[in-house]
């Protein structure tokens, strides 16, 4: 048996009269749909502070809620599926001109989905709960501000646990919004994609293995993106023509390996940080071109890691790394740069540190303590700096510089340790 409830400005919950579809305040309507394939349909236009309730207990049910030109409206749509099969439960929520509207989505079953639109809207909070197998949320902002989305799929704290969830956020010429995702168990697949605004928040927290979380930005300026991972992960940020933007990953836990990359184009005053704290296999990447006062922080904790990090053509840039363990591995690239600065660290055995630089007044520092480690450092240009300070037994140090007005010191303290110096 198939159902459909269509509410029109919610104040005819008993549908009496046409002349009330619009334009109502502080109503309420309620529908209780049991049975599979039903639907309900929820409009309001130009409605007020009204309520609406939708409670679905069914499998292959769909409920599709717009609200046009309204504010303040509170919307709870719930949905569980009957059998342990595949449940089809689909949720839509359009909102365009509307302020303050709050609008809650639960589902619970398997093959989930739920769609929320923006357009224009200010002060919306919209809430996406899903628990189950394969579920969905995708939300759509277009020049809207100011407003909040929260995407649980299974993290344990609002629903119950979810495997192969798929969360994606859109946001278009939208200012000072927020997007907190979080997923949980297995597979998790979360994407962030702000272009053409500023000062917006998006937040991935993904647990369980084999999750990926990405965030784009195109000219956004002073946005917070962050990702934070556990067990065996992968997180990509994209920035590319904006400025002031603060872009972190953070991943730890697991036996696995974590992958961590950052790409910023014509990107300037950018914060970048990269932790990893998984036992081993780690591996972080940042890749900064034409970019100025951008500062690269790369930091991990674990042995046989790799970290790469390369600024091009750009100028007062920073990258600070540092690896605690043994066998790591480090690449740190500066090319055409001006008064630029590489910072590389490592504290334990066996590791290796290659940095370069060319352009003017670039100064490059590397420290490492302990046992078989080696550190390579190059330079080309003028009034350059290199230093490279080695604590422990057999390690190697190595300088090459070519330009004019260079300086190189290296200090070593220990036994066999071996240093080269080469100017030219």
């Amino acid at each position: 048996m198939k159902v459909k409830a269509i509410i029109i400005a919610m104040g005819l919950a008993a549908l009496a009269s046409t002349s009330a579809f619009a334009d109502s305040s502080f109503e309420s309507a309620t529908v209780n749909q049991t049975g599979n394939g039903n639907t309900a349909d929820v409009t309001q236009a130009n409605s007020h502070n009204d309520k609406v309730n939708v409670n679905q207990f069914a499998d292959g049910a769909n409920a599709t809620v717009s609200s046009d030109g309204g504010s303040y409206n509170v919307t709870d749509i719930k949905q569980t599926a009957t059998s342990k099969g595949s449940s089809d439960l689909s949720a839509t929520v359009t909102q365009k001109q509307t302020i303050g509207e709050k609008t809650t989505i639960t589902q619970t079953g398997s093959k989930l989905t739920a769609t929320v639109s923006q357009t224009s809207s200010m002060y919306d909070t919209d809430t996406v709960t899903q628990a189950g197998k394969n579920a969905s949320a995708t939300i759509t902002r277009n020049g809207s501000s100011y407003n909040t989305v929260n995407i649980d799929q299974g993290t344990g704290k609002t629903s119950g646990p979810t495997d192969g969830a798929k969360a994606t956020v859109t946001q278009t010429n939208t200012v000072a919004n927020t997007v907190d995702i979080l997923q949980g168990k297995n597979a998790g697949i979360a994407t962030v994609d702000q272009r053409d605004g500023g000062y917006n928040h998006a937040k991935i927290e993904q647990t369980g293995g084999g999750t990926d979380g990405k965030i784009e930005q195109w000219a956004e300026v002073g946005d917070h993106a962050s990702i934070k991972q556990s067990d065996a992960a992968r997180s990509q940020i994209h920035s590319e023509y904006g400025g002031y933007n603060t872009n972190t990953v953070v991943q730890s836990g697991g036996t696995a390996p974590h992958y961590a990359q950052i790409n910023q184009s014509q990107a300037n005053n950018d914060t970048t940080t990269i932790i990893q704290t998984g036992p081993r296999y780690n591996e972080g990447y940042v890749d900064q071109i034409r970019s100025s006062n951008d500062t690269a922080f790369m930091i991990q904790i674990g042995d046989t890691n790799k970290a790469a990090a390369r600024q091009n053509y750009g100028s007062d840039n920073v990258v600070v790394a540092a690896q605690v363990g043994g066998h790591n591995k480090m690449d740190l690239t500066q090319q055409a740069a001006f008064e630029s600065t590489l910072l590389a660290g490592q504290l334990g055995g066996y590791n290796d540190i290659k940095a370069s630089q060319s352009g003017t007044k670039e100064e490059l520092t590397i420290a490492q303590i302990g046992d078989g480690n080696g550190a390579n450092a190059s330079q080309a240009g003028s009034y350059n700096t290199a230093s490279i300070t080695q604590i422990g037994l057999l390690n190697t140090g190595m300088t090459a510089q070519t330009g004019v007005g260079n300086a190189a010191v290296i200090n070593q303290g220990g036994a066999f340790n071996k240093a080269t110096i080469v100017q030219k």
